[in-house]
């Protein structure tokens, strides 16, 4: 009897099993069915070639076209100024900038003079009697000489004998050595070469001047150059003179008109761009602004701009057909920060907009209606 009830549970187990199988088979195929039937709902484009506008964008900092770092070619105590070697103060050309204490330099250059005044008296009596026809331009200009300022230039000399003796008495070794002390006396007070601003002060009234020593910046305002990097393709295709469109971060509803003022024709090793500056004129922007530029370098001829989202492996896109997904090869012709310019589809192409999760050529798909959300 146990024989007989154990070989019933058997064929009872056995007979669950198959049925088992059976039901599992039937929900793969079931699943399967199911997958092969799913259609995805995808958003595409109609395509519409027409020719396409280039824009380089790209992005630096403004510098002053004239921009003088000042530096000290002597030492010695910055003289008082009554506070205007500061940050944010404007100077007029010729207007002292910086001035460092030289009262024994000055003494020893009047000292020199005045020797040189004694020297040219000495000479005087025999160029009177030798070289009479010189003598009425030399008396003159002995005559004018003033310790306290600058020598004027020697009278021209025709007599080659002339200037011979003027060189036996020393007279141009003298006149050239003090020439030399009022260049180097020159180099204690910095004047400003031009209407401008000190955008850098680094030293104060009282404080010792070293010879080497960084002073400040000045700059003449509202002439400003942008330099920006553009690829060395895109560099060929863009000329001295042409228009730029430049705009700052925070302000693009504002924009400042400039032109391409120069353009470096070598290629940055590292990055293989090349430099391309931009000159701008305005009272409203600063030394020191970031700003960015577009440049119109070219048009593409039958071709689209299209979001770099849609391309993959670099230069393929999805394109459906007959509610099924194929991939179309294109050449990339330009590329921005979220965009691209194409080419090699067809007027008509139904070009994927968005690429959905696990997109593949032969995909189901069916394109997005707008009735469908209503």
């Amino acid at each position: 009897m146990r024989k007989v009830i154990i070989s019933a549970v058997g064929i009872i187990i056995v007979i669950a099993s198959v049925q088992t199988c059976k039901m599992m088979g039937a929900s793969k195929e079931q699943s399967k069915s199911k997958s092969v039937d799913k259609i995805t709902t995808v958003f595409t484009e109609k395509v519409v070639l027409s020719e396409v506008p280039v824009f380089i964008e790209s992005s630096g900092v403004l510098e002053a076209v004239e921009k003088l770092e000042l530096y000290s070619e002597v030492q010695g105590m910055m003289l008082p100024d009554g506070g205007k070697f500061k940050e944010g103060v404007s100077f007029s050309a010729g207007q002292t900038l910086i001035a460092v204490k030289a009262n024994d330099i000055q003494a020893q250059l009047v000292a020199q003079r005045s020797s040189f005044q004694r020297l040219l008296t000495s000479v005087m009596a025999d160029m009177r009697l030798d070289y009479n026809d010189q003598f009425s331009g030399w008396n003159t200009y002995l005559t004018t000489i003033d310790v306290e300022t600058a020598l004027a230039e020697l009278p021209a000399v025709s007599s080659e004998q002339l200037k011979l003796f003027l060189t036996g008495r020393s007279v141009y070794s003298e006149y050239y050595n003090i020439k030399n002390a009022e260049i180097n006396l020159a180099k204690f007070s910095i004047r400003a070469p031009y209407n401008g601003i000190l955008v850098e002060s680094n030293v104060d009234p009282g404080t010792v001047i070293r010879p080497g020593q960084k002073l400040g910046v000045f700059i003449r305002p509202n002439n400003y150059e942008l330099e920006i990097a553009v690829s060395a393709a895109i560099a060929d295709k863009l000329e001295k003179g042409q228009k730029v469109k430049l705009s700052i971060d925070k302000f693009f509803d504002k924009a400042w008109d400039g032109t391409i003022s120069r353009m470096n024709r070598t290629v940055n090793t590292e990055s293989q761009l090349s430099a391309v500056f931009v000159k701008v004129n305005s009272e409203k922007l600063k030394d020191g602004m970031f700003m960015h530029a577009k440049i119109q370098a070219s048009a593409v001829e039958s071709a689209l701009e299209v979001s770099r989202s849609v391309l993959f492996d670099e230069n393929k896109v999805f394109l459906v057909r007959d509610s099924m997904l194929i991939e179309k090869p294109i050449v990339v012709k330009h590329q921005a920060q979220n965009t691209a310019v194409i080419s090699g589809l067809e007027n008509g192409d139904e070009l994927l907009t968005k690429i959905p999760p696990g997109a593949f050529a032969g995909m189901k798909v069916s394109i997005y209606q707008e009735t469908e959300s209503k």
